[in-house]
Order: C-alpha cells, then sequence, then structure tokens
C-alpha cells in the first residue's frame, strides 16, 4: 500500500496534486471492499515488478504476487457482477448501487493492471465490463442524480479511458457521452479535451463509414470548441491546489500543449483544406516550444504521450523532430511505465519511415495499412 500511495497513484492521475483521486477516492474504498483491496495489491506488485529486468528473479516473484492477488479480485469481482445481475435495475438496493460502485473501481484498477502488461484483449475486456457495470448502475432509481466525488471519479477515469481506446479501433466510437463532464468539476481534469477529441473521433468515422460531409462553415464552431477547452482548463489551473507554483506553471504549459495537439488532430481528421497546413505548422512549433518551457517534465511525463504522438505525426521528412519525439518518449517509458507506449513509439517510427504521398495523414496510414494496431496512447 505504501508503493500505491508513494508511486503508483501519482502515474494514475491527470495531475497528482494534494487532491489526487487515486489517493483520496481509492484508499478508502481499499479499506471498505476486500476486492478494491486485492486489485490495488495486484496493481502495486506489478508496478515494482517493472523496476526490474524481465528474468530477474525479484520481477518473477513479484509478478507471481500479483497475479494471485489479481485470481483473489477476479474471484471476488465474479460474486459481485452475479449478484448485481440477480437484482433487477430498478429494483437496485443501497447497498447493490455500492457492490456496482465497487465493482467499477475494481474493473478499472484490474484494466490499469492489464495496462503495465500491454496486453490489448485484457485491457479492453475490463473497459468492457467497467462500461456495462456503468449501464447497470445509470438505470438504477438507486442511482443518485447528482453525483458524489467517488462517482465522478470512476465515471470520467472510464469516460477518457474509452475515449482514447477508441482513437486506433476505427469502428465508430463506443464510449460513453461527455454530457455529464459539467458535472464533475476538478476531477474532470482535461475533461474538455477529452470531449473534443470524442467528437472529433466520431466526426471522423462518420465521415469515413457514412460519406459525412462536413460544411466549411460549421469548421469554425469546431475549433472553438478546442478554444472554449482552453480556457476552461486555464481557469481550472488558477483556482486548483497544486504541490506548488512550479507545478501550477507546468500545469498552464501543459494545457496550451493539449490545445495544439487538440488543433492539429481535429484539423488532420476533419478538414481538407490544405490552407491548414499553415495552422498545424504553427501548431506543430508551439507543441515543441511549451514542451521546452516545461521547467519538470517528469510532473506531468504520463500526460505527454498524446501532444507527443500528435507531434510526431507531424514530423515526418523531419530527423530532428523524429529524435526529440522519441527521446522524449522514452524518458516518459522510463518515469511512468511502458504500458502501450512502445507500440506508440514502433507505430511513430513506421509511419515515418514509409514512402507515403505526402496527403497520407497518420489516420488514413493507421486504417489501411496497420489495422489491427489497437494500441492506447496514453
Amino acid at each position: 500500500m505504501h508503493h500505491y500511495q508513494q508511486n503508483v497513484a501519482g502515474k494514475l492521475a491527470w495531475v497528482d496534486g494534494p487532491n489526487n483521486p487515486w489517493r483520496q477516492v481509492i484508499i478508502p474504498l481499499v479499506w471498505a471492499s476486500p476486492t478494491i483491496f486485492y486489485t490495488v495489491l495486484s496493481l502495486s506488485s506489478e508496478d515494482l515488478a517493472r523496476r526490474y529486468d524481465d528474468n530477474h528473479r525479484q520481477r518473477l516473484e513479484l509478478q507471481d504476487v500479483s497475479l494471485r492477488f489479481r485470481n483473489n479480485a477476479l474471484s471476488l469481482l465474479a460474486a459481485q457482477i452475479g449478484s448485481i445481475r440477480a437484482n433487477q435495475p430498478l429494483q437496485f438496493s443501497n447497498e447493490i448501487v455500492s457492490e456496482a460502485r465497487n465493482a467499477l473501481a475494481s474493473t478499472l484498477i484490474l484494466y490499469n493492471v492489464e495496462l503495465l502488461g500491454a496486453e490489448a484483449i485484457k485491457w479492453r475486456m475490463h473497459l468492457q465490463g467497467a462500461r456495462v457495470i456503468h449501464q447497470w448502475l445509470e438505470h438504477s432509481t438507486s442511482y443518485p442524480a447528482s453525483f458524489d466525488n467517488i462517482d465522478k471519479f470512476l465515471l470520467y477515469e472510464h469516460y477518457y479511458s474509452s475515449v482514447f481506446a477508441g482513437l486506433t479501433t476505427f469502428g465508430m466510437v463506443n464510449a460513453p457521452t461527455g454530457d455529464n463532464l459539467q458535472n464533475m468539476g476538478d476531477i474532470a481534469v482535461f475533461g474538455e479535451f477529452v470531449r473534443v477529441i470524442q467528437l472529433v473521433t466520431e466526426l471522423e468515422r462518420s465521415k469515413y463509414v457514412h460519406g459525412l460531409v462536413i460544411n466549411p462553415s460549421e469548421f469554425p464552431n469546431i475549433i472553438g470548441t478546442v478554444e472554449t477547452a482552453k480556457d476552461k482548463m486555464i481557469l481550472y489551473s488558477q483556482k486548483s491546489h497544486f504541490w506548488n507554483d512550479q507545478v501550477q506553471r507546468d500545469f498552464q504549459h501543459l494545457v496550451f500543449i493539449f490545445y495544439h495537439a487538440s488543433l492539429i488532430y481535429t484539423h488532420r481528421a476533419l478538414s481538407e483544406d490544405p490552407s491548414t497546413n499553415e495552422y498545424i505548422q504553427v501548431s506543430r512549433d508551439s507543441i515543441l516550444d511549451w514542451i521546452n518551457l516545461l521547467s519538470d517534465r517528469s510532473t506531468f511525463a504520463h500526460d505527454l504521450v498524446w501532444p507527443l504522438f500528435i507531434l510526431g505525426t507531424e514530423s515526418k521528412g523531419r530527423p530532428e523532430l523524429q529524435n526529440f519525439v522519441s527521446r522524449e518518449m522514452e524518458a516518459v517509458m522510463k518515469i511512468s511505465g511502458v504500458l502501450d507506449r512502445r507500440k506508440v513509439l514502433s507505430f511513430l517510427q513506421l509511419y515515418w519511415s514509409t514512402d507515403l504521398q505526402h496527403s497520407v495523414t497518420w489516420i488514413q496510414f493507421m486504417r489501411e495499412k496497420v489495422p489491427e494496431n489497437s494500441m492506447l496512447i496514453l
């Protein structure tokens, strides 16, 4: 538990501040739910194991411990889900609602355990399980109309993970809506940017699958959502509690990094106007500038994967920028874990080395050349 509090929780949160919900929400649940207790121990053991080389005795022993805790959790979780399924949603008692909430928390923690091993089938299975549990909760008349911090945290964790998981599957987006983000307050860090990513992804899928035509007159409205997301996150940075002023300044830099990454993604996914290349280049250079302004990249290393990926997709034919992205991604993996990030970097390297027409975007390339990639860009 000490390792979880001191090391793991900080890597799971968007912002590791005094109000980090991976400590403030999850740790009280650990002592209330044996299932959550075992999942947290499994996660901590697996994270500790990753500090050692693949065949190191200590790594193998810790992974055995993690597996044992995981099996205990899965056994309890199966019983919980059986109990939930035996009740009709409209007849859920408060006890069953609490049990479902604990099951959702356990499933999301198990998703993070499997991410450490980068096994897409397993972590996607847990995400799907979390979606089913959440749907059960939402159909319960006992489920509160206004969320408490536990509900907000679990809902947002599932929401943003599902949005990012849908980026590389190329089916229609199978994620909850972001309609409740405005009710989640400070827990939904970067929630407005995640909603932009979801919106753009859904439009891109409709454009490809159904031939959706995006009227140029609608584009300023879409860009406006990115501007709104930036403004809300700047406001968040001014009123939230950080460990110190330096972390707060770095967070504000991170807001602009996400802002420009969101602009690039929006243009590449939806626009066919060649004139947008000028805006994309400005945002590409801005991401680089803002990253270089970070005084301590280790604090937000785990938040840099998506912006670094977007920067990497704009680095074709630019060896210096490719080297920068590769170095920074390796640094993220060293600080915050490998997860699916090795696959992310490998995809970028394949994209850089493949001879393509200038107009082929990373989205088109991934869809046509590596459709089974299924990586998580987080």
